[in-house]
């Protein structure tokens, strides 16, 4: 039997000033819990999105823009709230 890989489709959501968007996701697996992306044309600023929802049927994730600011900022604040959320899960 042959199986197939899923892809996902990410839709980033409720960022002030940026329209939603929708992307591929280029990971394979379950879609990430949380993830940070960088703002086309915002020279280096970072956007913080964590998952709201999924839809396995239309593999789709949903996420919501939780901040803004540079990388480290950024980063530091995803770990803090990655470990607070999911407490067992080890990263990847």
């Amino acid at each position: 039997m042959v199986s197939m890989q899923t892809q996902w489709v990410y839709q980033l959501r409720n960022c002030p000033d940026t329209e939603d968007v929708e992307a591929l996701a280029e990971e394979e697996g379950r879609p990430l819990q949380v993830l940070a992306r960088r703002r086309e044309g915002a020279d280096g600023l970072v956007d913080a999105y964590i998952l709201q929802r999924i839809d396995a049927q239309a593999h789709t994730a949903v996420y919501a823009w939780v901040l803004a600011g540079d990388s480290g900022l950024v980063t530091d604040y995803l770990l803090e709230l990655l470990a607070e959320v999911c407490p067992g899960e080890r990263a990847r």
